[in-house]
């Protein structure tokens, strides 16, 4: 597993738990020598998280923790609904061609191998948030419709709004480990119907379940969330 993508997972988890309040300030070495892990990938995960819109740039004193409700989470998560829903509607009415077929299938078989590993712990949260961030991206990029995909990529500047940003299961609580796993095991099971319904052109159907599979994000984030 790269180390950039457990450090980036990591550093979700004490954002979203309170660990890292909101204006306190992160920088490279701190964060480091928390971890126990080299610079270099403490970099660049902090780059991603302020892609992400969790941290706001510093200065040469690094970064601070973006101040962010749970509503914002929310509402920008629904709207990722929206925009896929639409997307998948319209890839759906289009028809798939044999290529975008043959990747969403691969991505949907790589998914059901990682979800279904039996222990499944960090290393398999990093490649799950890959992988379901190429599938959701790969319908909305196919969908045809430009302004939609632009509306996508500012949406994914939100905190935890996209695909791929996944809080880990690298937590000391069995029972939260568990439940995140449920979760993920639910948002596999689901592209296979999502997949289903793009191949069957079932535009209505693959909208209303594309809509209803970001809110599985919500559910996510309610195991690690401490902020009202």
């Amino acid at each position: 597993m790269v180390q950039r993508e457990r450090v980036v997972l990591k550093l979700r988890e004490l954002i979203v738990g309170g660990d890292l309040p909101p204006e306190q300030r992160v920088a490279e070495i701190p964060i480091a020598e928390r971890l126990g892990v080299s610079r270099t990938p403490v970099r660049q995960a902090l780059a991603v998280l302020a892609k992400e819109g969790l941290l706001t740039p510093a200065g040469k004193r690094g970064y601070l923790v973006r101040a962010f409700s749970e509503k914002e989470i929310f509402d920008a998560i629904e709207f990722r609904g929206v925009l896929e829903g639409t997307a998948g509607r319209l890839v759906a009415e289009q028809g798939v061609g044999k290529v975008l077929e043959r990747k969403l299938r691969t991505l949907v078989s790589e998914g059901g191998q990682i979800v279904n590993r039996e222990r499944y712990e960090l290393e398999d949260d990093a490649q799950w948030a890959e992988t379901n961030g190429q599938f959701h991206r790969l319908i909305v990029e196919s969908c045809g419709n430009r302004a939609l995909i632009d509306s996508y990529d500012a949406n994914d500047r939100l905190p935890f709004a996209g695909a791929r940003a996944l809080l880990g299961a690298d937590s000391t609580e069995a029972d939260r480990r568990r439940r995140h796993h449920d979760v993920i095991r639910r948002a596999h099971l689901e592209h296979v119907q999502i997949l289903g319904a793009l191949l069957g052109r079932q535009g209505a159907r693959a909208e209303s379940l594309l809509r209803e599979h970001a809110l599985l994000a919500r559910d996510n984030i309610v195991l690690f969330r401490v902020l009202a």
